[in-house]
């Protein structure tokens, strides 16, 4: 959720020269987007004792989440806490077309009148618990914004691997989420309201010293970075990325 359609693709080219021209110091971090990937990846970086399982240790306790999962109660406890992104996250910025977390993705939910989203209400970026959304959804008595997978063949989806929750969240409720998210984790002062057109990598002086990126902005201006984060998704900034579609679409498609 970075640049709109109308963006040019984003070039990654090397550089010739080590020195870009620009006498600021490197930012530590630059992200590029400021959709849920990014917010995700910079609460995580925050928080003092995020959910670090995997993928198949989470979706193994999901399946049996009235007598593995952390009591509701913990977790409306840690939905209360807040953090000072800023003085953590220290040397990172975030760069997006619209300057604000989440506008482009509450542009397209209004523009193609999106109800609900389209993975389940597990899958957000507060970093804390998978339970995060449906207990903070509870807390404000929104669970009736949530919305059941009705027409999903649920023995299939266990064939496949897939075992719940069988939920979406209404596209607002997730953007109050996420909203909520970046105020508790103070994510809004690191981002700045700017088009990233081409990152560049600058060779080190050094075989042994690793390389640096040089960003360019639309208005023409550099922004140097030790790392960078594309958190854009497959659109149009990737010109030619394959669409991550959920694996029930492919079903879907065949069938029509």
């Amino acid at each position: 959720a970075s640049a709109g359609e109308d963006a040019p693709p984003l070039r990654l080219e090397p550089s010739m020269s080590a020195s870009a021209g620009e006498d600021a110091p490197p930012l530590r971090l630059a992200v590029i987007g400021s959709g849920p990937h990014a917010m995700s990846l910079l609460c995580r970086i925050v928080d003092d004792s995020p959910d670090l399982l995997d993928e198949g240790e989470r979706s193994h306790i999901a399946s049996k989440a009235g007598s593995r999962a952390v009591p509701h109660a913990e977790v409306k406890k840690a939905l209360r806490r807040r953090f000072d992104g800023p003085a953590i996250l220290e040397g990172v910025a975030v760069f997006d077309t619209h300057g604000a977390w989440m506008s482009q993705w509450a542009s397209d939910f209004s523009a193609l009148e999106i109800a609900h989203c389209r993975s389940h209400e597990d899958l957000h970026p507060c970093p804390h618990d998978f339970q995060s959304l449906r207990v903070w959804a509870a807390l404000h008595k929104r669970q009736a914004e949530s919305w059941h997978m009705q027409y999903l063949d649920r023995e299939a989806a266990r064939a496949s691997g897939f075992t719940g929750p069988y939920t979406l969240p209404g596209t607002q409720l997730f953007l109050d989420f996420c909203a909520n998210l970046a105020a508790r984790y103070k994510l809004g002062p690191l981002v700045r309201k700017a088009t990233v057109v081409a990152v560049e990598v600058v060779p080190a002086p050094a075989d042994a010293a690793p390389c640096s990126f040089r960003l360019t902005l639309a208005d023409g201006s550099h922004v140097r970075a030790e790392r960078v984060v594309c958190a854009m998704g497959p659109g149009p900034m990737f010109a030619g990325m394959r669409a991550n579609l959920p694996w029930w679409c492919d079903g879907a498609a065949s069938s029509l």
